[in-house]
């Protein structure tokens, strides 16, 4: 029998978490004795994680939990992450900026420096796992680059274990391509993962593309926030557990989110002569199904024919500008939804737009596809220093 957890216990453990490297005993003892975990202290573990970089502002610290469960989750699994602190020096900055793809322990192409803090962690997951004898579930829980750490971790025990695995992700980033998402939704399956994030939460809007959210071609629980992108506020925990609080995952799933897969409504962005506003979080949005949609054009192939293409001595900006700079060379029904995305970007950074074909070279899409992402990772930056 499998058991699943309200979005109010989820969210509450994904706060609690942060005790680990907290520094205040009291709390963390607090949060140990949370009556879904067994209460024999040789049920549970604290897991330490390498942060940062392999040299840069390399670090480890505490950083998630692993316990057996209680009560109607006795039979259950408990794998928790914290989020990003600066309680280790900002090696957790390091983390999420570390941008670049690598292949995960399952060969899928995923996010480097979550790749790192995962697997530095991943032996003692294991052995934990082995000697816990449960039959029901494991719930992998997380908040922003927990949640990250927890969709790897939770791919890893869907394939390498019979048990029956639940992901409960809050504002968590993208953490690997196309190739990762429809893998782990396929292994772990739709039903079993609940990715809840805040319309104004930046966070869960990067890395931009290659990366994708998880469950493939789900929106997960899209929860309506007026609280302005470039505040921060929409990204934390607290927040997250006022929005959950007391509802089901069905109750959740009601809000619709807006049309940013639909083509025609893709194209009706590309082609607008309105201006465009990168405090909004809509923008985001857009920009990100407009890269898929155009590049998709480009190579007139699915974007699982590209994902091998995204990993290798070049930058994520160099291969894209690559693909990009090919396409103005096509036929005018591909080469125009190059020159109308270079244009809206151009104009949303304040630079000079291209008055022709000619001038969108490989280095300009370059510039400005750097230019974008490192705007998207600062506001995502931002909102995590002031939590």
């Amino acid at each position: 029998m499998t058991t699943e957890l309200t979005p109010t216990i989820a969210s509450q453990l994904a706060l609690g978490v942060y005790e680990i490297n907290s520094g205040d005993q009291r709390r963390l003892t607090a949060f140990l004795a949370n009556k879904v975990f067994a209460k024999s202290s040789s049920d549970k573990t604290t897991l330490n994680a390498a942060t940062g970089g392999r040299l840069l502002k390399a670090s480890e610290d505490g950083f998630g939990l692993c316990s057996k469960g209680a009560g109607t989750h006795k039979n259950d699994l408990f794998l928790i992450f914290r989020g990003t602190t600066t309680a280790n020096k900002k090696a957790d900055f390091v983390t999420d900026a570390r941008i670049g793809i690598e292949r995960s322990s399952a060969g899928l192409p995923v996010h480097i420096g979550f790749n790192h803090t995962f697997n530095s962690m991943l032996n003692d997951i294991r052995s934990f796992i082995a000697g816990a004898n449960i039959s029901g579930s494991v719930h992998c829980i997380g908040h922003s680059l927990g949640g990250a750490v927890a969709s790897l971790a939770a791919d890893w025990i869907s394939r390498n274990t019979s048990h029956c695995v639940k992901l409960y992700t809050f504002g968590a980033p993208r953490v690997g391509t196309e190739w990762f998402t429809k893998s782990t939704t396929s292994s772990l399956g739709h039903a079993n993962m609940h990715r809840v994030y805040h319309r104004t939460d930046p966070v869960p809007m990067v890395a931009l593309y290659p990366f994708m959210q998880a469950p493939h071609s789900q929106a997960g629980h899209f929860i309506y926030s007026s609280q302005p992108l470039t505040s921060g506020a929409a990204h934390r925990m607290t927040n997250y557990i006022k929005s959950v609080s007391s509802k089901t995952w069905l109750q959740l799933s009601g809000m619709s989110d807006q049309p940013y897969n639909l083509e025609t409504a893709i194209q009706s962005w590309l082609k607008s002569k309105s201006p465009v506003n990168v405090y909004s979080s809509d923008f985001w949005r857009w920009v990100d199904s407009a890269l898929i949609y155009v590049i998709k054009k480009v190579t007139m192939t699915t974007i699982v024919g590209l994902q091998s293409t995204f990993i290798g001595i070049f930058t994520l900006a160099d291969k894209i500008a690559y693909i990009l700079a090919k396409g103005i060379d096509l036929a005018e029904n591909v080469s125009i939804w190059v020159e109308h995305l270079m244009r809206r970007l151009m104009q949303a950074l304040n630079m000079k737009v291209a008055a022709t074909k000619k001038e969108l070279t490989a280095q300009l899409i370059k510039q400005v596809l750097i230019r974008i992402r490192d705007k998207a990772g600062r506001d995502a930056s931002n909102a995590l220093k002031k939590l």
